[in-house]
């Protein structure tokens, strides 16, 4: 069994990183509709995948957008996860469209193309997307092996770790379970390395494998969260993950 090394407990400069940003909030992610329909065209239309990129209950048109241009934030992408059918091709899909127009802030065009990649085959698509779905669900403990099994069991042409881990932490989320799949991509793993010198992911567990390295990352992101409230800072691993993505990698703040 992998096991998370003892000695990665919470980075010195955490604490500072996050009272840097201490009110600073979330803020809706802006996309272009056309765009990313442009780029979908090729999937079959009766599916429809971008329906939600225009939908008023998940998205919310931009004031004074000459391009009709629209907004998102991760709690409706998360509400949109949690109303659709998994059984259902049409609505799956469309959500993982959303969550892809929501991970897309600051990466727009790598974004489109890996969501282009994904759904070039969307009954495989539609499995994949809905397995990881039930499995992160279903999990219980965090040490269970979920994690590992749903990390190893994805494979959706160019979305790689980055993008799967945006519809892991949306889709896979089971309210009021103590803990929950996180956000990892480029912007977080910059401030993991860079800002916070933890060594890389590799560091947080005793395998290179990435599945492994993964769940240790969210084992150590939800302690990190633990040892702060416990300093009296009020924040939970989904805002350390803000956090670390905010940064991208920037300078180590003054502790």
């Amino acid at each position: 069994m992998v096991r998370t090394i003892s000695g990665t407990g919470l980075p010195a400069a955490l604490p500072a990183l996050v009272d840097k940003y201490r009110d600073v909030q979330p803020r809706p992610v802006r996309f272009r509709p056309p765009n990313w329909t442009a780029v979908l065209y090729r999937v079959q239309p009766q599916l429809d995948v971008t329906a939600l990129l225009r939908s008023r209950l998940y998205t919310a048109p931009l004031a004074g957008s000459k391009a009709k241009d629209r907004t998102v934030t991760f709690a409706s992408v998360r509400s949109a996860c949690r109303a659709m059918d998994v059984g259902n091709q049409r609505e799956v899909l469309q959500a993982f469209v959303l969550t892809m127009a929501w991970a897309s802030a600051g990466a727009v065009n790598p974004t489109l193309r890996a969501t282009a990649g994904a759904l070039a085959d969307p009954d495989r698509a539609h499995r994949v997307l809905g397995d990881s779905v039930r499995r992160l669900r279903a999990a219980e403990a965090l040490h269970d092996g979920a994690l590992e099994a749903n990390h190893r069991a994805w494979s959706l042409r160019g979305a790689g770790q980055s993008p799967a881990s945006c519809w892991w932490a949306a889709a896979g989320y089971v309210p009021g379970r103590n803990w929950q799949p996180l956000v990892l991509d480029e912007r977080v793993y910059a401030t993991l390395n860079r800002t916070l010198q933890i060594g890389g992911t590799a560091r947080l567990a005793s395998s290179r494998s990435r599945a492994a390295r993964y769940r240790a990352y969210v084992d150590a992101v939800h302690r990190w969260a633990v040892e702060l409230r416990l300093e009296g800072r009020d924040v939970d691993a989904e805002r350390i993950v803000f956090v670390l993505g905010l940064h991208d990698g920037g300078s180590t703040p003054p502790g």
